[in-house]
């Protein structure tokens, strides 16, 4: 578990350097554009794929300058989220997640969802790991919004959603309304020592993807506070 930390926090800075190192370049779909999910996507469709580095750190070409936010990111991890002792895995490309598992696939992603980006970690200190995703989706709330609304705001946006893996389904903990601003990446780790996860997010903003920063945030109980 401490290694898993470790690794999604030198991944996050890692990003964040090679993106500070980088040109800025305006991405489709997190300039708040898009006001229909099918557009989103398939402006998406056409970015290069990219598979996560395994290993933090990874020497850049001569010349290369990685555009972060210029791809669709393809992942795999394998992770024992339920710890029956066997893992499952865990695979991201073209914005859609597939978790498999003994004898087959255990869940997926609805294609009115693009998943940007998985972690694995203890997300709301409950002492057992959860699937982490960060979502762009159409509308401002998760699956179930509040009995007042009546018709959900036009235009694609950010979420956090935490899952669990229990007697073989996927069974959402969290599932955030439209963040405030969008998350790129994020990673869970132990900021101050205190034997409690926090969550370390890098934010951008829906009108300008250049503008970008680190952010800490707890578990509250019902979501998620800002550490200042």
């Amino acid at each position: 578990m401490k290694m898993i930390r470790l690794t999604a926090a030198l991944i996050l800075t890692a990003l964040l350097l090679f993106r500070l190192a980088a040109p800025g370049t305006q991405q489709a779909g997190s300039s708040g554009e898009f006001k229909h999910f099918q557009g989103f996507r398939e402006a998406r469709l056409k970015l290069p794929e990219k598979q996560e580095y395994p290993c933090p750190g990874k020497p850049l070409e001569p010349g290369e300058q990685p555009p972060l936010y210029a791809y669709r990111l393809a992942q795999t991890i394998q992770f024992d989220l339920d710890g029956s002792g066997t893992p499952e895995k865990f695979t991201l490309r073209d914005g859609r997640l597939t978790v498999e598992a003994v004898p087959g696939t255990v869940w997926e992603s609805p294609h009115d969802w693009w998943v940007e980006y998985i972690f694995i970690g203890d997300a709301n200190n409950d002492g057992s790991p959860e699937l982490n995703l960060i979502v762009w989706k159409e509308g401002s709330f998760g699956p179930q919004k509040p009995f007042w609304v009546e018709e959900e705001e036009p235009g694609v946006n950010n979420h956090l959603f935490i899952f669990n893996l229990e007697e073989g389904k996927i069974r959402p903990v969290w599932q955030s309304s439209r963040l405030d601003r969008p998350n790129y990446r994020a990673a869970l780790l132990d900021h101050n020592g205190d034997g409690q996860n926090e969550l370390m997010a890098l934010e951008g903003c829906y009108n300008d993807p250049s503008l970008q920063k680190v952010t800490l945030w707890t578990w509250n109980g019902w979501g998620f506070s800002r550490i200042e």
